[in-house]
């Protein structure tokens, strides 16, 4: 990823943000589903639009509805645990790294269109709002879908038409698939020091192996 991406959220200050929305919306959606919220606030953060801070990227005005919910600072969400925060840091270095690919295939939005559809007939919300506007999902994990745009058909802002068909789910795990791990051992030790207390045997300088994260976002060559 860009260099200017990894500095803004480099800070511990931009990753415990980031770490209680991404538990607040996707808390319960596994590995794969904190993943996807993590790469959406990235994919923002890129784009531009929402601001070029994490800060207003996740206090935008009517965005994120946890953080709305609590008056639209993202502080006022409750703290994780540093099992947590330490599998959220796990998550953004190997996404940074180029390790993790983007599961919701570019996606800036989300949602949990079953959620929607409900307060839609309930008359709390337009229906419009349901898979924002009738777009089709980049992606399914677990109870989200994402959507690279909103209201365009599921346009890209290329102009590009996503696939409306097949889009398939990804299963929500305790453990995430990460790949064969082909990274230099050295890298992983500074970028990634919540991953210190990783087994012996590091697997990082082996690149037939396969790579795991577990739930306490600990690497694993081999699935718990």
């Amino acid at each position: 990823m860009e260099s200017a991406l990894r500095i803004q959220v480099t800070g511990p200050e931009a990753r415990e943000a980031i770490a209680r929305v991404a538990y607040a919306e996707a808390g319960n959606q596994g590995d794969s589903g904190l993943a996807g919220v993590v790469y959406t606030i990235l994919n923002r953060l890129q784009d531009g639009r929402w601001g070029t801070t994490v800060d207003s990227v996740l206090n935008a005005r009517s965005q994120f509805e946890p953080v709305s919910r609590v008056g639209g600072d993202w502080r006022r969400l409750p703290a994780v645990s540093s099992a947590a925060q330490a599998r959220i840091d796990t998550i953004l270095n190997l996404a940074l790294e180029g390790r993790l690919p983007d599961l919701t295939n570019g996606a800036r939005f989300f949602q949990n269109p079953a959620i929607v559809a409900d307060r839609a007939r309930s008359g709390q919300v337009s229906p419009g709002l349901v898979n924002f506007g009738g777009a089709p999902p980049s992606a399914v994990i677990g109870a989200h879908s994402f959507y690279v745009e909103a209201g365009r058909g599921g346009r890209s802002s290329s102009g590009r038409a996503l696939r409306s068909q097949g889009v398939a789910p990804i299963a929500r795990t305790d453990v995430m698939f990460v790949g064969e791990n082909r990274a230099d051992p050295a890298p992983v030790a500074d970028s990634a020091p919540a991953l210190e207390s990783s087994p012996s045997g590091d697997p990082a300088g082996d690149p037939s192996r396969r790579l795991f994260v577990s739930h306490d976002g600990r690497i694993s060559a081999d699935h718990p």
